[in-house]
């Protein structure tokens, strides 16, 4: 959140302190005055929305056409000799999450609204309408690393401080990105805005804090305190709007309608002339309870500001932890192991998060919340808790269950879902074991998390960049109760894999999509959260497909999907679709025969009964028994379209136990095969405890009502 108001004061009211440069001519005479090469650290999350510019962007992602974005911004950047050196958030620290969730449901209105624009045969506006692809917070640092290759480094929370701190280290010319806090920090001179930046001729703004302290005469030092008096992620301006009203005789007709919050241009001036007044900041420290009397009034809430200012405070004199990293050498354990490559981004987010014992996150999607479809979060849930056993096994304080915050259709975020590990039906072997072990054991455990049959299948002579989204395409079709896609829609998905034009970025462009259609906009998204969920899983198994085969620049471009979706919905062959081309029809048999025989058979519903009344994607549904659950009033303003009547089951059941505790029902996410099933055959060496499902409600929840993976528990940096 950084410091509320504080750029767009300085942007309107400090013309002194926020100015426009070039980021290109002040490189070049950077170099001339210190001799030394210009270093930019660049805080990579605040940058996702700039460098994917005008890109189709409700369609599933377009990877190429976004590497290419990135590939021209660094050009621009050699041709003055800048270096790059990128940042990527980590977990979201637990202080946080009540922003984070905020921020969640604030999408799923955007959501709402762009699925109701294109049901309605509109066109969604350039600049006014924008939401992330599903995917591109977890696999930019990749192509940072891997295509570009720059240092990049993933951190355990937030970025901003080891910004801040490398910067400092390191002498950077500057930090580029989009965050206040960058203000406060007393780190490189130069701090340049992303989102004024033009990539092509690097025009941008740039904030500076000395001419701030000039206008505001306070000095550099104090700028801490003056964070945390505005109100910032530790002492958060609800808590100060008696000190705002009484010591700074801001009056009530001052404050903002909406939010209760004096504007900016009169705060920040009363806030500094307010510590004007105060000692030094090296006397201050010893008079802070007294300062916290004035400001909360109460002394014993000292240690807010004691937080607060401390946030702020460098570790310069230590080695930074990413310049100056140990080798990896056989005798480290598997958390140094784990820990090294996370900060290395070679892991993405969330493995080593779950080993600390941290929640596993995923954010709002492009999901249609009242579409017959399930919620991607949820369709990986029985992969994520096999992934789970995995690291339970290599986790220093163990793991019972993990905490989850998922963004679905059905919950409000009140409180995560916690996942059981389960094991796999041959039992489940370490991360020691797996990152010691031969490859064999590598892509074994690999499939054997997707299902059980999958190494029954040729699934291993696919063409190495086919192997995980053909993987993707198996679990979706072979793991539930029913195939989630229609024949077509795979049959869609696979012409997109191998078509040529995905190779192409001129035959791209040149696609022009007569219309949008929301199911292929959901279908999207839960393959792209399935790639995710699959990156997870093979950063588990030491990565038997290699990051190169695996990533979505291999074998995805959401314009090229939409297209043959639209293609096949209107009824063109088999044929059509690999574009008469035999090597392509060969490739499309190969993969549809190895997924065809282990989908289940369709089962012919009766509709006997008339279907249930429409509902919100934000209501509770029924409790078991046929007893209306507690009705939920939709947050924010939210009245999404009704949901249809479901034609197979897709609820997660949450029910009493025989123990009093909420736990899921059995789910049909689990496969039929698993040792956590109903239906297992155990037959197997492994004999798992007592089956449970892998899935338990919260102990705070107070309701026991069922939700549905369509209608499920929400979370949303892809």
């Amino acid at each position: 959140m950084g410091v509320r108001g504080l750029q767009s004061f300085m942007e309107s009211h400090c013309g002194q302190a926020c100015y426009s440069v070039n980021i290109g001519k002040v490189a070049d005479e950077y170099q001339k005055r210190t001799g030394k090469t210009p270093l930019i650290v660049v805080d990579g999350m605040s940058c996702l929305r700039k460098l994917y510019g005008k890109l189709n962007w409700i369609c599933g992602g377009q990877w190429k056409g976004y590497i290419e974005h990135i590939q021209d911004f660094q050009k621009s950047l050699q041709q003055h000799g800048i270096n790059l050196v990128l940042f990527f958030d980590g977990n979201t620290p637990e202080r946080k999450r009540e922003t984070w969730t905020h921020r969640r449901l604030e999408n799923l209105k955007d959501v709402i609204n762009y699925f109701t624009i294109i049901k309605s045969n509109k066109e969604l506006e350039h600049g006014k309408h924008f939401f992330l692809p599903t995917g591109l917070a977890a696999f930019t640092p990749l192509i940072f690393k891997d295509v570009l290759g720059c240092p990049v480094y993933t951190c355990l929370e937030e970025c901003d401080k080891a910004v801040a701190e490398y910067a400092k280290i390191h002498g950077a010319m500057g930090i580029l990105g989009q965050d206040s806090d960058y203000i406060i920090y007393n780190t490189a001179h130069y701090y340049f805005s992303i989102n004024h930046l033009n990539l092509e001729t690097l025009d941008t703004v740039m904030y500076d804090r000395n001419a701030l302290c000039r206008v505001l005469h306070i000095s550099v030092d104090q700028l801490p305190l003056l964070s945390c008096l505005i109100g910032n992620d530790v002492v958060h301006q609800e808590d100060l709007l008696l000190f705002h009203q009484q010591h700074l005789r801001i009056s009530m007709h001052q404050l903002h309608r909406h939010h209760n919050r004096p504007p900016p241009e009169i705060l920040i001036p009363k806030v500094a002339t307010f510590i004007n007044n105060q000692p030094p900041m090296d006397q201050l420290s010893q008079q802070l309870p007294s300062l916290a009397r004035v400001v909360f009034r109460d002394e014993n809430r000292v240690h807010l500001l004691l937080d607060g200012i401390g946030m702020y405070q460098l570790d310069i004199e230590n080695p930074d932890e990413f310049s100056n990293q140990p080798k990896e050498v056989e005798g480290m354990n598997i958390m140094d192991r784990v820990r090294l490559r996370h900060i290395n981004s070679e892991l993405g987010r969330h493995l080593f998060a779950i080993l600390r014992g941290e929640p596993y996150e995923s954010s709002t999607t492009l999901e249609d919340y009242t579409s017959n479809l399930p919620s991607g979060a949820i369709v990986f849930q029985a992969l994520r808790a096999r992934v789970y056993r995995l690291l339970q096994k290599s986790a220093r304080d163990g793991l019972s269950q993990v905490p989850e915050w998922c963004m679905y259709s059905g919950s409000l975020l009140k409180e995560p879902d916690l996942v059981d590990p389960v094991e796999l039906e041959g039992g489940s072997p370490s991360l020691e074991e797996l990152w010691n072990g031969d490859s064999d054991l590598k892509w074994r455990t690999f499939m054997d998390c997707v299902h059980p049959q999958l190494c029954e299948t040729r699934f291993r002579t696919l063409p190495p960049h086919l192997v995980v989204p053909v993987a993707i395409l198996f679990y979706l079709q072979c793991s539930q109760p029913k195939p989630i896609l229609k024949d077509w829609e795979m049959n869609a998905i696979m012409a997109a894999f191998l078509s040529p034009m995905r190779e192409d970025l001129n035959q791209i462009r040149a696609i022009a999509l007569p219309r949008i259609d929301a199911r292929a906009v959901h279908v999207a998204a839960i393959f792209m959260k399935g790639l995710v969920n699959f990156f997870f899983l093979l950063a588990a198994c030491d990565f038997p497909v290699s990051r190169k085969n695996m990533v979505p620049w291999a074998f995805w471009d959401g314009k090229v999907f939409h297209h043959y979706y639209l293609r096949a919905k209107s009824g063109a062959k088999v044929e059509d679709l690999c574009e008469h081309k035999e090597e392509i029809h060969k490739q499309f048999m190969d993969m549809k025969t190895l997924i065809l025989p282990h989908m289940a058979p369709t089962v012919p519903v009766k509709t006997t009964v008339p279907s249930s009344p429409s509902r919100s994607p934000l209501e509770s549904p029924k409790k078991k028994g046929g007893h209306l659950g507690t009705s939920i009033t939709p947050p924010l303003g939210i009245s999404p379209p009704t949901t249809p009547a479901r034609d197979h089951p897709t609820t997660l059941a949450i029910t009493k136990n025989l123990y009093g505790k909420n736990s899921r029902g059995s789910s049909p996410l689990v496969s039929p095969s698993s040792p956590h099933s109903a239906r297992g055959h155990g037959k197997h060496p492994y004999k798992s405890p007592q089956p449970r499902s892998p899935v338990a409600k919260s102990p705070v929840a107070k309701s026991s009502a069922a939700k549905s993976p369509a209608k499920s528990p929400k979370k949303s940096v892809s």
